[in-house]
């Protein structure tokens, strides 16, 4: 049921829950798009005769809310519909959150049990944990390139170097995160719409952070007529240009390390907006930028079975990398076969 969620739920976490009585399933749940109604009150919702949940037990993913945020507490209501049970795989370590709702449930008879649901609910929840109390959001570098990590000929053509089924594969990654990151170069030569191309999928397009550091581009391209997305220019502190100002684009400033945007800081103004997941679908020096800073944390690798040589442009850029003690170390999670290509998932040690 949460990970139903993943990648619509910003600012809060993708939760799942699960109404039991006697043995029977009576509805299920999962945090709304936007955040609300949570993953309770959605799975209570789908129960008409709400006398018919005295006595029931909640799973949840996390331990449910007990302050006022967009909505009323969730705990309010499990205390109201007098659930005997609650069950939650973890704590909340939001300050607001953590432990509070455990206790008031108890003070309110309730029975509440902490047990851990697996592996995989404990990473659903650490994004969100990450972001919340480390503004450190998850960030997936994703590319798409030949067998010998090219992405492009030198004259910058790169349709199609995988096929249809990992451009497929690539658009659910659009949807399960909630914003992207991209370079102008890609903008530029592309004019793309960055938007999840699945059918049912489509509104969950993520928003976009564009690294415009110069705002060098023009206001036809296709990105600016996006209307039910948001979009933010990051751009140099040194820069002193008339903004072009549109209903949905906002306009951040950020310093300069190197004569490029500092990425810390640009990671640390997304996190300031609540975003958790992260999709960079940059060029290679955008890739060789976020690499150099330690800032991704998995890569998703679409490597087509053709090859390039040496003329062709490479999927990252120059590390400065002059010693083999000092590589970027990523561990192999999973590999797939998608028809003739091969999609290798990552993630940093």
């Amino acid at each position: 049921m949460a990970l139903r969620a993943v990648g619509t739920t910003y600012p809060n976490p993708p939760v799942g829950a699960i109404i039991v009585k006697n043995g029977t399933i009576l509805s299920r749940g999962w945090t709304q798009p936007g955040g609300t109604p949570h993953a309770e009150i959605h799975a209570i919702n789908q129960i008409k005769n709400k006398k018919n949940i005295e006595g029931a037990h909640l799973y949840c993913t996390l331990e449910p809310c007990s302050h006022y945020g967009k909505t009323s507490p969730c705990v309010n209501k499990i205390i109201e519909l007098k659930f005997s049970k609650v069950i939650i795989s973890q704590l909340d370590k939001n300050p607001l959150v953590k432990s509070k709702s455990v206790k008031k449930l108890r003070t309110a008879g309730i029975k509440v049990v902490i047990k851990n649901f697996g592996e995989q609910v404990k990473i659903l929840n650490k994004v969100f944990f990450d972001s919340l109390i480390d503004n450190k959001p998850l960030i997936t570098l994703k590319i798409a390139s030949t067998a010998d990590g090219k992405i492009a000929t030198n004259s910058h053509q790169s349709k199609w170097i995988t096929n249809s089924i990992s451009r497929m594969v690539g658009h659910k990654f659009r949807s399960l995160n909630e914003c992207m990151i991209i370079g102008t170069d890609t903008i530029r030569k592309d004019n793309p719409l960055l938007d999840c191309r699945l059918d049912g999928l489509n509104n969950r397009s993520p928003d976009l952070f564009v690294l415009d550091r110069k705002l060098t581009l023009r206001k036809n391209l296709k990105i600016f007529s996006i209307k039910n997305r948001k979009i933010y220019i990051f751009y140099s502190d040194k820069v002193k240009k008339k903004i072009f100002k549109l209903k949905n684009i906002k306009y951040i400033k950020i310093n300069e390390v190197n004569n490029l945007l500092n990425m810390k800081s640009v990671i640390k103004e997304i996190s300031k907006l609540k975003y958790t997941r992260i999709l960079v679908e940059g060029g290679a020096k955008l890739s060789a930028s976020l690499l150099n800073n330690d800032l991704i944390d998995e890569i998703v690798w679409f490597r087509a079975s053709k090859i390039m040589g040496s003329d062709g442009i490479n999927a990252i850029s120059n590390l400065r990398i002059d010693n083999i003690d000092n590589l970027k170390k990523f561990k192999l999670i999973s590999t797939k076969t998608l028809d003739n290509d091969q999609l290798s998932v990552y993630k940093k040690n």
